[in-house]
């Protein structure tokens, strides 16, 4: 049996190095350090990358997960949650 309990941690540092890239790469341009911020975009876009592909991978072998937080962190997940989901209704 094959153990994917790593992917979740895996997929939030990428997701993260993302996030930082992205900002990075922001703070760069507005510096006008074309060269920095187009490694940054190119490095955030690779990252992102690698996260879909494996995001996709975890959730087709291990399917649906369930948040399994208890106490306040619950409705602070789900507030988060449906906050975002609002944001992609058009």
């Amino acid at each position: 049996m094959t153990d994917y309990s790593f992917f979740p941690a895996l997929n939030a540092t990428l997701n993260g190095a993302s996030a930082v890239l992205i900002t990075t790469g922001r703070a760069l341009i507005v510096r006008q350090q074309v060269r920095l911020h187009r490694a940054c975009m190119i490095a955030a876009f690779a990252t992102s990358s690698i996260f879909l592909v494996s995001y996709l991978y975890y959730h087709a072998h291990v399917g649906s997960v369930h948040f399994p937080g208890q106490g306040w962190v619950r409705p602070v997940y789900y507030t988060i949650l449906i906050r975002t989901r609002s944001w992609r209704q058009p």
